[in-house]
């Protein structure tokens, strides 16, 4: 049975789901260096104050997951404009309202939606489209997470100049809008819905196909959360792969004013934020290769001990440019795959009929993580030593990566048979 995963519809649920990360690593994550800092010296604010909120909305992007996931195995594309459309409200009051308190709940309350269209329902249509190519497809569509370094964070300081915050945020509303109304009226839940089959699978019957699709939604996955607490390898995938992420985003959130306080200037600093971007698509799709051909765990191991590197070059960044840039190439790069492999490794180890029971505890801790990541940069009294903590993070992920397994213990797919 052969499979043509990159047909014309799959090509067209790539972008999608691509364009959905871009704006949750946009809007939630991409905060801490574009609008934030502008609206601390608007209204005189603290941005370290306003850093903590953005990480507790980062968190409430991983805690959603846990309440959305049953959401998203009964329509996770209504699930995605449900959480597209109130992600464009917040974002207009967001973009306009003077008031602390108002600010705060809207960062929250995005985090929560991106949760709905990001993190819960992109993963679920990646799994039911792609059973068993979900490496390499999530090589492809997590490069939306990066591309926030390249078409948003370097122009949005711009847009603020030229027009406002206010009629910035509520031209990206409009744009976020449109893509829930696209959500609700062209995606489809599944292949079979759109006429084809699970990774593009040639040689089998539509009609068998959408069968599978009819059991897959009426499916009640034995893995409780419960169960899956009770097994260890879960927790060193959840904390290996959470760990990588919030690792990730303490550099990533603080690239600008740190490379400033190290007396570099702001076109320095810049530049290696969006040369990074470049970095990290690179990453996203190399790391997603080398998931398919030597597998996740493999994989993850490879990409820490990288991200080893770029941790200790973060320690000589005061010193040297060219550490700077080391390290930002490098954590952009890993970057580029913590959340691709993320999704992955759950796959990898349930299949897509348990993979949205299981990735409600994996997952969940490695997005609350990530967000932990963006929240504790708030309370470092100086980058280095949070630097230095990050080395220690970086080295017992190492070695959860390397206890952990990732051997399929999931319900077979009739597809995969």
């Amino acid at each position: 049975m052969k499979a043509k995963w990159y047909g014309p519809k799959q090509i067209l649920m790539i972008v999608f789901t691509g364009i959905l990360l871009l704006i949750d690593a946009s809007i939630v994550g991409g905060s801490t260096n574009t609008v934030l800092p502008a609206m601390a010296e608007a209204h005189g604010w603290d941005a370290n104050f306003l850093n903590i909120f953005a990480g507790l909305g980062c968190v409430l992007d991983g805690v959603g997951v846990l309440f959305w996931a049953k959401f998203a195995r009964k329509s996770a594309k209504k699930l995605a404009a449900a959480g597209l459309f109130l992600q464009a409200a917040c974002l207009v009051v967001f973009g306009y309202t003077n008031n602390l308190g108002v600010l705060i709940l809207m960062i929250l309350v995005m985090g929560l939606a991106g949760s709905m269209f990001a993190s819960t329902a992109v993963m679920t249509l990646t799994a039911n489209w792609w059973p068993t190519k979900k490496a390499i497809v999530l090589g492809y569509s997590t490069m939306g997470i990066i591309l926030m370094s390249i078409v948003y964070a370097p122009y949005i300081p711009v847009a603020f100049a030229a027009i406002g915050i206010g009629p910035t945020n509520l031209w990206l509303a409009v744009a976020i809008a449109v893509m829930g109304v696209i959500s609700l009226a062209l995606v489809k839940d599944t292949p079979e819905e759109a006429g084809t089959t699970p990774d593009g699978m040639t040689g089998v019957s539509l009609d068998k196909a959408k069968e599978i699709s009819r059991q897959l939604a009426e499916y009640k996955s034995p893995y409780t959360f419960q169960k899956l607490a009770k097994n260890p390898n879960n927790w060193c995938v959840a904390f290996a792969m959470g760990i990588s992420l919030m690792v990730a985003m303490t550099f990533i959130a603080t690239t600008i004013p740190a490379l400033l306080s190290f007396q570099y200037d702001y076109g320095q600093a810049i530049a290696i934020f969006s040369v990074g971007g470049v970095a990290a698509l690179a990453g996203s799709w190399i790391l997603g290769m080398v998931d398919l051909k030597i597998g996740t765990k493999k994989t993850v191991v490879i990409f820490l001990v990288i991200m080893l590197v770029g941790a200790i070059s973060c320690c000589l960044m005061p010193k040297a440019i060219m550490a700077a840039w080391v390290a930002g190439m490098i954590f952009m790069f890993t970057n580029g795959g913590a959340k691709n492999l993320l999704p992955s490794y759950v796959a990898t180890i349930y299949g897509r009929w348990d993979y949205p029971a299981a990735y409600r505890m994996i997952g969940t801790i490695g997005l609350v993580m990530c967000g932990l990541g963006v929240m504790i940069t708030g309370f470092f009294k100086s980058y280095m030593s949070m630097y230095i903590f990050d080395i220690v993070l970086v080295i017992i992920a190492i070695i959860l990566a390397v206890i952990a397994k990732d051997k399929f213990i999931g319900k077979k797919d009739e597809m995969e048979a």
